[in-house]
């Protein structure tokens, strides 16, 4: 069987002046098909939000290995780009942008229907 990097991202909580916080989680799973990937991103993703007002987003992309045993520093998931903006601004755009910074004052985490 073949391993596969499965990613999915959620709404994390709020802060508290309505920020939304996302998290892009990558998660390995070996299975026989990316199919068979993806539905046990789907049975961990639910346990994974179980315990929380978490919500994941419905669109999950699966990411097959080489098939080389996971390793230190394995590459577990790659995803290409298109864009016209050099390197640090599509860096900037993609995630500096919405870069989590905790407040400074009261709580740092909120549920996503707060």
């Amino acid at each position: 069987m073949a391993w596969f990097g499965v990613r999915s991202v959620y709404h994390f909580g709020r802060k508290v002046d309505g920020t939304n916080l996302f998290e892009e989680r990558i998660v390995c799973f070996e299975a026989g098909s990316a199919e068979a990937a993806l539905e046990k991103a789907a049975v961990e993703s639910r346990r994974y939000v179980s315990d929380s007002d978490r919500s994941v987003h419905p669109e999950w992309e699966a990411y097959e290995q080489d098939g080389e045993p996971l390793i230190d520093g394995y590459e577990v998931f790659s995803q290409v780009f298109e864009s016209r903006q050099s390197l640090a601004d599509f860096y900037a755009s993609r995630y500096s942008a919405y870069e989590y910074h905790p407040d400074v004052h009261g709580s740092n985490e909120g549920r996503p229907g707060d």
